[in-house]
């Protein structure tokens, strides 16, 4: 027969409290949790101070859901398993959605809460602390969420989109250790027609009304000036059919003045 001299890391630690702490009474004096009941844990919320323990158990007729924080936040985490259990990998989300670790187990293993029976089941963490080896400290992510005016925090993948003269543009640069990474640009450039996009009070904005096209008259026959493929009308005066003509064309602040300059001869 074979000996087993190294075994696997979770059959080695079967018999022990792992992964609480040693010392961990694993029971509030009403209910208790069996040696094995977990077999591993992995924490790493976000927003932490350290030192995870389970802090409490709500055990309904048809689901149960634990909750895992430290003494500033005894429910950071949390996750919620339905009856029967198919699964024996619990992951945990804070409370805004954002991954926070994983709890190892068996179903078999877990069917030990709902004997409980219905109601809330709390600990202290000299009864359920986990040990500093299943505490991950995390560096700073950077944003893991965006607040909204309503308090709401949405988190995972979300759509940034400008708009009123905000624009907002992916580009990548170089690190100072030589690495490409990807980085968000946001430009407020400000937005020219933000009075007509408000669309309310008429007052508030006068849509202008550019002149589309323009018809001369000479006689019995018209002529349709279109526009330039910018927009503009180019109105001048020349001399085809006299060398001394007298009218003018004058731009003001107010628009295009015509007028016919010179004097009247005298008739003696």
């Amino acid at each position: 027969m074979d000996t087993i001299r190294f075994p696997e890391f979770l059959p080695s630690l079967e018999n022990t409290k792992y992964p609480f702490i040693h010392t961990a009474a694993l029971s509030n004096n009403i209910v208790s949790f069996l040696e094995g009941t977990f077999l591993d844990a992995h924490l790493y919320a976000t927003t932490s101070i350290g030192r995870y323990y389970l802090s409490k158990v709500v055990v309904k007729s048809d689901r149960f859901t634990i909750y895992v924080g430290d003494s500033a936040m005894p429910e950071l985490l949390s996750t919620t398993l339905a009856i029967p259990l198919t699964t024996g990998v619990i992951q945990l989300r804070d409370i805004y959605g954002r991954p926070g670790g994983v709890l190892v187990s068996e179903p078999d293993r877990l069917a030990i809460i709902p004997m409980w029976g219905v109601g809330t089941h709390t600990f202290e963490r000299n009864q359920t602390e986990f040990c500093v080896t299943c505490q991950v400290p995390i560096p700073d992510p950077g944003v893991t969420g965006l607040r909204l005016e309503s308090g709401e925090i949405l988190s995972g993948t979300v759509w940034l989109i400008g708009e009123d003269g905000v624009v907002i543009r992916n580009e990548m640069e170089y690190d100072q250790n030589g690495y490409l990474k990807s980085k968000l640009r946001i430009d407020v450039v400000g937005d020219p027609l933000y009075r007509q996009s408000l669309c309310t009070d008429n007052d508030l904005y006068v849509p202008i009304n550019p002149i589309r096209n323009i018809r001369v008259i000479n006689g019995d026959t018209s002529y349709d000036c279109s526009p330039d493929a910018n927009g503009n009308f180019n109105i001048q005066m020349n001399n085809a059919l006299t060398e001394d003509a007298a009218l003018r064309i004058e731009t003001i602040p107010e628009g295009i003045v015509f007028a016919v300059k010179g004097s009247t001869p005298s008739i003696d």
